[in-house]
């Protein structure tokens, strides 16, 4: 506001003392113009003040108000503890909350002193400034005519004139899923790996086979380690089993002992010519420490009558 200094020259009309003359008080016409042209003049050019010369803080109108709360479009906004003179307030009803400009909510509210203490929630849904006093309202739906501006300015994200966000960039749908493809190149390495194990197994029993051709598989060969651990004492009850099943099943079906009592057939076998030998020597082993003297026996001769004779085992005579 300008303060404009006016000066106006007051003409006191006072009784004429003749007819025909004039007050000694009395400005003509023309003098009493020039003097209003001269003295009603503004002492100061408003349009000449520059804006940067008001100091800040002055608030030269309710417009000039800082806000008591920024945001941005859409971003709710929450005011504390502010405090509104007159009676208690709340929130005024919006008719299609979908279609409103700004929304506000009244979080709590407490006495403070003759006026309220206030925590708001405050939405923009458009840019702009806006007065809470034009969303509140008192109990009984009157305006909050006692408050001071309650201005919260919402500024927009988006660039000016753009009224839509971008539009989504889709990606190239080469890059999207893939699963299927995936799944398939693990399916066709898997069965090339079986299809590998399938044929390296056949390969390896072909090749297993072809060697027991070559050099087939004896009874003897089977009993060599069996006697070797006995001659060192390092013979288990399993594999002596083994041992004894082997023997009495080859010497029975050679001496016809299939009907003679285990105890009998082994009597019999170790006085035998061929068989004895190899009987008498693991019962020596079988029974006593071993000695320096168990490496001088000769195991080979002691399986000799059993080099040409088939293994049982391969041949399917014992399980």
């Amino acid at each position: 506001m300008i303060a404009v200094v006016t000066l106006t020259v007051a003409a006191f009309a006072a009784p004429p003392q003749n007819a025909g003359s004039e007050p000694s008080n009395f400005v003509p016409a023309s003098h009493r113009k020039r003097y209003e042209d001269q003295y009603t003049t503004p002492l100061v050019d408003e349009d000449a003040i520059p804006d940067d010369s008001i100091p800040d803080g002055l608030v030269l109108d309710e417009s000039d108000a800082p806000p008591i709360a920024a945001t941005t479009v859409g971003m709710r906004v929450r005011v504390e503890e502010i405090v509104i003179p007159g009676p208690q307030l709340r929130a005024r009803p919006v008719a299609d909350p979908g279609r409103a400009d700004v929304i506000v909510r009244v979080v709590n509210v407490f006495q403070h002193g003759d006026g309220w203490r206030y925590n708001l929630e405050i939405t923009p849904f458009v840019e702009g400034r806006f007065d809470l006093r034009d969303h509140l309202q008192t109990l009984d739906e009157e305006p909050p005519i006692e408050s001071p501006p309650l201005y919260v300015e919402a500024r927009a994200v988006l660039p000016g004139g753009v009224m839509e966000p971008n539009a989504i960039e889709v990606p190239d749908a080469s890059n999207v899923g893939g699963y299927s493809s995936r799944m398939i190149a693990l399916g066709a390495l898997w069965v090339a790996v079986l299809l590998g194990l399938i044929f390296l197994g056949r390969a390896s029993r072909g090749d297993s086979a072809d060697g027991d051709e070559a050099e087939p598989v004896t009874l003897a060969d089977r009993l060599r380690p069996l006697v070797e651990e006995a001659r060192s004492g390092e013979l288990t009850t399993g594999r002596r089993a083994e041992l004894e099943r082997l023997l009495l099943a080859h010497w029975r079906e050679r001496r016809d002992l299939t009907g003679v009592h285990v105890a009998e057939a082994v009597s019999r076998l170790r006085r035998d010519e061929e068989a004895g030998p190899l009987f008498l020597q693991l019962e020596e082993w079988l029974h006593r420490p071993a000695t320096d003297g168990d490496a001088a026996v000769d195991v080979a001769a002691l399986l000799e009558p059993y080099r040409n004779a088939p293994d049982p085992v391969r041949a399917g005579a014992l399980g």
